[in-house]
């Protein structure tokens, strides 16, 4: 697996569309493509979020609290 960025996520979709533009692959490959790429981008942004939120020691702190909570203490 190699590392992603927003830019290589981008040029991954501008491949993907000079490709179909050639007839290499069908919509479906290149719309599947553009699925991932989404969920990708949607991790990149919901990481670049929490490092922000992290720079707030108080968040960090309680972060870690709930991390080392167990799943079976939380009340149903």
């Amino acid at each position: 697996m190699k590392p992603v960025n927003s830019k290589s996520l981008f040029a991954n979709l501008c491949t993907t569309l000079e490709k179909l533009d050639r007839n290499e692959i069908d919509v479906a490959r290149a719309n599947a493509v553009a699925n991932v790429s989404k969920q990708a981008l949607g991790f990149l942004t919901y990481e670049l979020q929490r490092a922000k939120s992290f720079m707030d020691h108080r968040i960090k702190e309680e972060h870690r609290n709930l991390e080392m909570k167990e799943f079976d203490s939380l009340p149903e």
